[in-house]
């Protein structure tokens, strides 16, 4: 398809892990040509029922690492199973799956305030995933919700009912786009990504994909690609991209891909572990919309990968190990695929990279 260029900074600042430092009451950070990276933050979930996640902070320029900073800063760990963070304004949110909260914090891990959302019943309705866009924070729900958070008051705004258990969203061309997996009820898992209107803060629009959609991200143009995870056995996972326009989806047939995370230069980074087969790590670009080879190039060996997480500023990339056992490592490449750095985190599954850019 011909695509419509996009201010970078705008991709930029739609993107999942995205951040920005404001003093704007409404916290919406505004773009600034001359950014970089001051932080990286590291997010492990910790093992489920065991309430040891815990978050690190890297200095990708003097290579120093400080670990479990949100533990020391408030004499109390993050709780039950991390899930996903953001950082935007001056603030970072971090979902808590096991604990049913979004913890909010500043910059130095200090927490701000919590968001704990029950539907009517005072059931946890278990928070996921999140996104911003515009001075709000977005959530999905595992209870088939999207929730909307302003950033001023840190209070739900307002729900929108999507599919079953959604997971990662993202935004692009006005519209947030989120992953429905169904994945509580297998082997009967969704199969659609929801299409909710920002303004109206309504759905407009399902689209069909491969069943068990579970990551997506968006590219500098604003087309959507989204990884099915199939049924873990005889239907295998599925690279799809989506016209934010038009909605419609190309399967990427030559790619299986199990974590992905866009990064500069319309840089898709990859990592393929399926089950059963080698891990390979590549780069796709999106611009082209063609395979672009392997990503690392030094001979690295990477095992047992559990995310990935690209910084769309300085290039470079992360990849967590997790052998569900033992505290993970990080892996640091450049964006040519030669390692820098290697650190081990503080906690089991890593689930990614988190910058703060300033």
């Amino acid at each position: 398809m011909k695509k419509k260029n996009f201010l970078w900074m705008s991709a930029l600042c739609t993107a999942m892990i995205c951040s920005f430092t404001s003093c704007d009451d409404d916290d919406d950070p505004k773009p600034n040509p001359e950014t970089e990276t001051t932080g990286v933050y590291f997010l492990n979930s910790g093992k489920s029922n065991s309430n040891n996640a815990t978050l690190d902070l890297y200095n990708p320029k003097t290579k120093e690492l400080q670990t479990k900073i949100f533990a020391a800063k408030n004499g109390e760990g993050l709780g039950d199973t991390a899930q996903d963070m953001l950082v935007y304004g001056s603030k970072m949110y971090i979902v808590v799956y096991g604990s049913n909260r979004i913890q909010v914090a500043d910059h130095s891990g200090k927490l701000i305030n919590y968001i704990e959302p029950k539907d009517d019943s005072g059931q946890p309705r278990s928070p996921r995933s999140l996104a911003a866009y515009n001075g709000k924070i977005y959530v999905t729900l595992f209870d088939g919700h999207v929730a909307k958070i302003d950033t001023s008051s840190i209070k739900i705004e307002n729900l929108v009912s999507v599919g079953r258990n959604p997971e990662q969203l993202t935004v692009s061309n006005g519209k947030l786009f989120v992953c429905n997996t169904g994945g509580m009820d297998f082997p009967n898992y969704d199969k659609t990504v929801s299409v909710i209107d920002i303004n109206s803060f309504s759905l407009v629009k399902t689209i069909e994909v491969e069943i068990n959609p579970e990551k997506i991200t968006v590219d500098p143009q604003g087309d959507i690609y989204v990884i099915s995870t199939g049924n873990y056995g005889d239907i295998p996972n599925t690279l799809q991209r989506i016209n934010p326009s038009t909605y419609e989806v190309t399967k990427i047939d030559n790619l299986v891909a199990t974590w992905m995370s866009m990064g500069a230069n319309n840089k898709l980074y990859i990592v393929s572990a399926q089950w059963g087969q080698d891990t390979e790590f590549y780069v796709y670009d999106t611009a082209n919309e063609s395979l672009a080879g392997k990503f690392i190039t030094d001979g690295t060996v990477v095992e047992k990968p559990y995310s990935i997480s690209a910084d769309r500023i300085n290039g470079n990339v992360y990849i967590g190990t997790s052998d569900y056992t033992n505290t993970g490592d990080m892996y640091v490449f450049s964006s040519d695929g030669k390692l820098l750095d290697k650190k081990g985190v503080s906690g089991l599954n890593p689930m990614g990279a988190y910058f703060i850019i300033e």
